[in-house]
């Protein structure tokens, strides 16, 4: 391109860019001026081109320049390392394991001492104690005083009472399980039977029972063990204000081996020596051996236990000194609704001692004899389960033949004691029963439970002082923790007793009794409490000519520690 030629337009440009600077400053001059209100008058410029500018050629030079020489140098580095001594004091590690806090074992209070006093002169005083807290053993002891001076006939003619008392212990062993006890109990009573405005002489009233008894027992706890045992004894010793002794050794020895599944075979055995000797009896001992070998298995949904008992007995009553033979068979089947149905037959002899017969009828007279109960058959059934998660039920019917049944009728020399009588025939006994439960969280429970019996003797008129029909039911209820309350109420009716001077049986009422018992706790540790009994104050008889007390109130205090 010519040199000329680049100036020129050079120079154009430069007029052009003249000009127009020139015009727009022309125009912001004449809008200033218009809005000074002046005047612009018109001029022409004119620019004239009459000069070239001409350079000469330049050599073009084509050496490289030289790269000049650069002289890297190393700095010379050198590095001190002094040591450090710093006064640092000792450092004590410890290290301290992250434990979870333990909760607080609640304080037991299971050591308590009630006392009281009520109507008719009576004291009361209940005492318990035992260790706490040990997987090794457990041991303790009770103690129980009630005693009313004042009865409902002649004041303290018809006084009675209790005491007894027990020291108990047991060890817990890896394999093997040690318990024992020794106890003793005493009862007083006064013959308060007799005919209204007849004069007695108070101390031939008196009627005292006093009871010893200690009892060992060993039984394996080993959870793996094929093979279970419990081996022990029991003696008693009974003696009263007539003359009478008793005395019963019984020795216990049951073991158990696990087949597999639900397969179990069991043998229960037991060897009874009892003696009794009174005024006019000489010492008599009866003896009872009884054998009892079973199988528990499992069979088309059925849980079945079968077997039998071999019993020998040496009673001087009826066909006795000889050896019985029973069928024992039970089974179990649960129903598709939840229900669980049940029968079984069975037969045994019942033992049959003048403790237990003063338990039931403690005024009985002089020599009054004891003799086995022979239970020929039984034949029971029935079915039971759950009504709701809350509520339920058991019902049930069972026919019994008896040889030897025993019942009591007032003596005919004296009404206020009653003589042992022995239907030696076939007696027939009915068993109906029906029972309703129900439990709401452990604050509400109650059972109501009916039974009816009935009795078909063969030497004995009647079943004499037996009842036909009991109705009871019985409550707890909790309120606030506070508040703890115990109702019970029974109906006993249909006992006949037979009057040696009419010759005509006797309807006795039916016994209704309505028991009350409120508590209300100021701690964990003392509450105090009232008993109510016999609330309608219906003094009926259970025995012919002993009416019962009227209400009873009884108040005091527990301390528990």
């Amino acid at each position: 391109m010519n040199i000329e030629n680049i100036y020129h337009r050079i120079s154009l440009k430069t007029a052009l860019f003249l000009v127009f600077t020139l015009l727009s400053t022309g125009l912001f001059a004449q809008e200033e001026w218009e809005k000074n209100d002046g005047e612009i008058e018109d001029v022409e410029i004119q620019i004239v081109k009459d000069r070239e500018i001409t350079l000469p050629k330049a050599n073009r030079n084509f050496e490289k320049i030289p790269p000049s020489s650069i002289v890297r140098t190393q700095p010379n580095l050198e590095y001190f390392f002094s040591n450090l001594n710093l006064p640092l004091p000792a450092l004590n590690i410890r290290v301290r394991p992250l434990r979870m806090k333990d909760e607080p074992l609640n304080k037991l209070y299971g050591n308590y001492v009630k006392a009281g006093f009520g109507n008719y002169a009576t004291p009361y005083l209940e005492g318990y104690f035992s260790n706490k807290r040990d997987n090794q053993m457990m041991y303790g002891a009770h103690f129980n005083f009630l005693d009313s001076r004042n009865g409902p006939v002649d004041g303290k003619n018809s006084g009675s009472g209790v005491m007894n008392g027990n020291v108990f212990g047991k060890y817990f062993g890896s394999k093997v399980t040690a318990s024992g006890e020794v106890g003793f109990d005493r009862r007083r009573y006064n013959f308060y039977g007799y005919p209204e405005n007849q004069e007695v002489d108070a101390d031939t009233l008196k009627q005292n029972f006093s009871v010893m008894h200690i009892q060992g027992y060993l039984e394996n706890t080993q959870a793996d063990a094929k093979l279970s045992y419990l081996a022990g004894f029991q003696f008693d010793y009974l003696t009263d204000n007539y003359e009478a002794k008793e005395s019963e050794f019984q020795i216990d020895l049951n073991t158990g081996f696990d087949i597999g599944g639900t397969t179990k075979a069991e043998i229960k055995s037991d060897l009874d020596i009892i003696s009794q000797k009174d005024v006019l009896l000489d010492v008599k001992t009866r003896n009872i051996f009884r054998v009892n070998p079973t199988l528990t298995f499992e069979y088309g949904g059925f849980l079945i236990n079968a077997g039998f008992k071999a019993i020998y007995e040496n009673d001087t009553l009826g066909d006795s000194d000889e050896v019985h033979f029973y069928p024992v068979a039970k089974a179990r089947y649960q129903l598709r609704s939840g229900f669980t149905v049940f029968a079984g037959i069975d037969g045994d002899i019942e033992k049959l001692t003048l403790r237990k017969m003063t338990n039931e009828n403690p005024f009985l007279m002089p020599n009054a004899q004891a003799f086995n109960t022979n239970k020929t058959f039984q034949l029971y059934g029935g079915i039971e389960g759950s009504l709701s998660s809350k509520m339920g039920f058991r019902s049930g019917i069972s026919v019994s033949t008896y040889k030897n049944m025993y019942y009591f009728l007032n003596s005919p020399l004296d009404k206020s004691k009653f003589m042992v009588v022995y239907d030696q025939g076939s007696t027939s006994l009915v068993n109906i029963y029906g029972e309703l439960s129900y439990n709401r969280n452990e604050a509400l429970r109650f059972i109501l439970r009916g039974d009816y019996w009935g009795y078909d003797t063969d030497e004995i008129q009647e079943a004499y002082h037996r009842p036909n029909y009991k109705v009871s039911a019985i409550s707890t209820y909790k309120l606030y923790d506070k508040f703890r309350f115990e109702a019970e109420a029974y109906m006993l009716g249909g006992i006949k007793a037979f009057d040696f001077n009419t010759g005509e049986d006797i309807d006795l009422d039916a016994a209704l009794d309505l028991n009350l018992k409120a508590e209300y706790l100021f701690s964990k540790q003392f509450s105090a409490f009232i008993r109510l009994n016999n609330l309608l104050s219906n003094e009926y008889e259970v025995l012919y000519n002993y009416p019962s007390r009227g209400l009873q109130v009884l108040a005091g205090v527990t301390y528990s520690f």
